[in-house]
């Protein structure tokens, strides 16, 4: 988020993050072009998303922004966005560079764009340097400002050991030593819209273990797999009710 004034000028038209991508839903099963693809929907049980706030809150915002009500939409991915999800800190630059559920305000909209592409992912951090060119030179040095602020709260340093303490004792809860043991024969995992779901498929070390989620996001945001990176409207991706996880304590 820092060296603004070495920002190139970038052809990027008006898009719109779809953040609904980021999950699977029985709407975009049809489509094989959807982030988080790599993670099957029958997963996405209560038991899942208390385990992984990012997606729940994102999936609250998604619901949110699609009936229009932007100002709940935001409450969900401010939450998204303290573990660590940047789509929903992309959303975010974009509702508060257009003046969606917020005041207006550019400065703070490139900031959550730039924080978004924190981790080099192409479509965000093309984003971010359209957003820094239209700057004036006042919203630059309000920016430069907050810089720190935003990075202290929402960054990667801080935003991901939340969500990795969240995985660490919801894995810990739920499977104690079983998380990724072969033998997991005998075990039983209700879906969200009934059946069970295959254990080793719940449990695969890519959706618990830390280091190995952030990989998984790197492979799905990160635009060098093909087909993987979406931007488009958002879509419905509705599902049964979801839980209300109990948020961790503010570091």
């Amino acid at each position: 988020m820092h060296q603004f004034k070495e920002y190139a000028a970038a052809g990027c038209t008006a898009l719109v993050i779809a953040v609904a991508l980021a999950l699977s839903g029985p709407a975009a099963a049809a489509d094989n072009a959807r982030p988080f693809d790599d993670i099957p929907a029958q997963v996405m049980t209560d038991g899942f998303l208390e385990a992984h706030l990012d997606l729940f809150y994102r999936r609250a915002g998604i619901r949110a922004d699609k009936k229009g009500e932007f100002a709940e939409a935001k409450k969900h991915y401010l939450l998204a966005a303290r573990y660590a999800d940047k789509p929903s800190q992309a959303r975010l630059g974009e509702m508060y560079w257009e003046g969606q559920g917020v005041a207006q305000d550019r400065a703070l909209g490139f900031l959550w764009m730039a924080l978004a592409s924190e981790r080099g992912y192409d479509a965000f951090t093309t984003r971010k340097m359209e957003y820094w060119n239209q700057l004036t030179p006042e919203e630059r040095q309000r920016a430069i400002k907050q810089d720190k602020k935003m990075l202290a709260e929402y960054g990667d340093q801080a935003a991901k050991p939340r969500q990795e303490a969240v995985l660490r004792r919801e894995a810990a809860r739920s499977t104690g030593s079983m998380l990724g043991h072969s033998g997991a024969s005998g075990v039983q995992i209700n879906g969200p819209r009934g059946g069970s779901i295959d254990p080793e498929v719940f449990y695969a070390k890519e959706f618990w273990e830390p280091a190995a989620y952030w990989k998984l996001q790197d492979r799905v945001w990160d635009g060098r797999t093909p087909g993987r990176v979406d931007i488009g409207d958002v879509e419905d991706i509705s599902q049964d009710t979801a839980p209300t996880p109990q948020q961790p304590a503010k570091p």
